[in-house]
């Protein structure tokens, strides 16, 4: 069998294998929020709309659209989120460096979802990608104390020139994403060259870490975009535009990387059998 058969037939044979349930609800979720998207950004260009109601004698009010976007396709993207850890959970019970990067996701997702320019929404990204580099380096000593002097001189740069501080941030989740698509092309690669020579798990976990990353900074191009927009240094329409694309990479970004563990079964426990001598 030629090796881009082999290894698509693996990917292929894998994705059968995926609860039917979970691949309906990713599938479901994904459509929904990119048809709602559609509609509510064509219907409500750049428009904000509240509900206004009372709490006994006291008026008060919800946004339920916020710049064309609607609330509830909020909520959706964010269960969306919430499910793609809580099946790496279930499915890679032993792989908590991936568990704990998609709870940092799910920590700057909450962050941002209560305020898009926020600093610490992107400080909880940093640590997901960190956690992902550590996935991918097997915590490689050498590796992290030359990561880490990286980190601490771009800091210092930026203190001493009094970079603002979501710049400094940006630059930092930045070299972050760029290290971790390399490593992954790099883990990808390897398993192409030969695939015969790895696992069913290995081949799918390396194309979909590959892929995801590649996604995730397709999505990270149009969330800067977006800040420029909001902050004013791009026209507020622009926003409008980004913001849908910057969800169409990410959520599937975060399926592929929930799929991208090789880690699969607990520890098999040895049962010693004692032998009594006569």
């Amino acid at each position: 069998m030629k090796k881009e058969k082999f290894w698509l037939k693996k990917l292929l044979d894998y994705t059968v294998k995926i609860d039917m349930i979970w691949l309906v609800i990713w599938g479901t979720i994904f459509v929904s929020f990119v048809v709602l998207d559609s509609i509510f950004q064509t219907a409500y260009p750049e428009r904000d709309v509240f509900w206004e109601f009372s709490l006994g004698d006291h008026p008060a009010m919800v946004k339920v659209i916020d710049n064309g976007t609607f609330i509830g396709v909020t909520v959706l993207k964010y269960l969306g989120i919430i499910l793609s850890l809580a099946y790496a959970r279930k499915k890679f019970p032993r792989d908590y460096l991936l568990q704990i990067a998609l709870l940092f996701t799910l920590l700057a997702d909450t962050i941002l979802m209560l305020d898009n320019i926020s600093v610490f929404g992107v400080l909880a990204f940093c640590f997901a990608q960190y956690f992902h580099i550590a996935r991918f380096t097997k915590t490689n000593p050498q590796f992290f104390a030359g990561y880490s002097l990286s980190i601490i001189l771009i800091l210092m740069f930026g203190y001493f020139n009094h970079v603002p501080e979501m710049y400094m941030l940006a630059l930092i989740y930045g070299a972050c994403l760029f290290c971790n698509v390399i490593l992954a092309y790099r883990w990808w690669k390897k398993i192409r060259t030969k695939p015969a020579d790895h696992t069913d798990r290995e081949i799918v976990s390396a194309t979909c870490a590959y892929y995801g990353f590649i996604l995730f900074a397709m999505c990270d191009v149009n969330v800067a975009l977006s800040y420029l927009s909001v902050t004013g240094v791009l026209p507020l329409f622009v926003a409008r535009y980004v913001n849908f694309f910057a969800w169409f990479f990410y959520y599937p970004s975060q399926v592929l990387l929930s799929n991208s563990s090789f880690i699969t079964r607990k520890p098999s426990k040895i049962k010693k059998k004692v032998v009594l001598s006569k």
